[in-house]
């Protein structure tokens, strides 16, 4: 199952019972205490999904890793790029 499947399965899991709650489809008496804090879920629930997105985003951001080998292919592909276009009569500077 993808990462997608899994947060909409949560999303419609959750918004199933909030929506049963704040119908008032289902009744009791600390939903009735609790109804604002219930009504404004959903917006704290999108505000607590931005930090974790954003510090996920940082968190594997600092964590990337160089790739050394492949930096070493890369220049020794554009040596030999160049030296064939030099051997073709193209005036390159360095």
């Amino acid at each position: 199952m993808t990462k997608l499947m899994e947060w909409l399965m949560a999303a419609v899991a959750f918004f199933g019972v909030y929506l049963a709650i704040v119908c008032r489809q289902v009744k009791h008496d600390v939903f009735d205490q609790y109804m604002l804090e219930i009504q404004l879920s959903p917006l704290i629930l999108l505000v607590l999904f931005g930090l974790y997105s954003v510090t996920v985003v940082l968190y594997r951001t600092l964590t990337f890793n160089n790739c050394e080998e492949a930096a070493k292919e890369l220049l020794e592909q554009i040596k030999e790029a160049k030296k064939d276009l030099r051997s073709k009569g193209m005036v390159l500077s360095d």
